[in-house]
């Protein structure tokens, strides 16, 4: 028995509604997928941005050389790859915070370095009294902080030109032959940025 017209357009008028609903869904999920993917890429961009703008870290940077402990000051050990040092085998002892009058070596500073400290190294065959005297003067201003300032004979950067002074944390050389506003502040910088930063394996 045929079915009643009614019922045959009350299943078409579902149909319909049922059609509509899938499309109108369907067009919200092309909409919000758009949405996401803009979004997406205003995140990647302002990333970009942000990046691109920020200035570069102040010094050179060079390779990690890991955090060996040596037994012995006089241990072989792989070649340090910066001059002065910057990372690599070291004691398990920290040198003295503050000014040292004598050059320590490597193999014990470098470890200050490992827990966040900066060196301040100068090389003054003949003398530079106005040099050390400001950096006397920024370890001053940073007093707190985990300096050492040190006479360091061998300051050399990887084209083999020689300073008068370096900023040396784990990784990272900043070389410099003055305090000129310029420098003063590239170190000031150096220091803020990698003083206190912790280079223990999984720290």
């Amino acid at each position: 028995m045929a079915r009643p017209k009614r019922g045959r357009t009350l299943e078409r008028k579902r149909a319909e509604q049922a059609a509509q609903k899938a499309a109108a869904a369907k067009k919200a999920n092309r909409v919000r997928t758009g949405l996401l993917a803009a979004g997406s890429v205003l995140v990647v961009g302002a990333a970009i941005v942000l990046v691109a703008i920020q200035p570069p870290a102040p010094g050179l940077a060079f390779a990690d050389l890991g955090n060996e402990h040596l037994q012995t000051i006089d241990q072989p050990h792989i070649v340090y790859n910066s001059r002065p040092p910057s990372s690599g085998p070291h004691l398990g002892e920290l040198a003295n915070w503050g000014e040292s009058d004598l050059q320590i070596p490597p193999e014990l500073y470098v470890h200050n370095l490992e827990d966040g400290g900066v060196i301040l190294a100068y090389s003054c065959g003949t003398g530079c009294p106005d040099l050390v005297d400001g950096l006397r003067q920024t370890l001053e201003d940073f007093a707190g902080r985990n300096l050492i300032l040190m006479p360091y004979q061998d300051i050399v950067d990887p084209d083999g030109v020689a300073y008068r002074a370096a900023a040396v944390a784990w990784g990272r050389v900043l070389y410099f032959d003055d305090l000129s506003d310029a420098s003063g502040e590239q170190l000031d910088e150096f220091i803020r940025t990698f003083e206190g930063v912790d280079h223990h394996v999984g720290a």
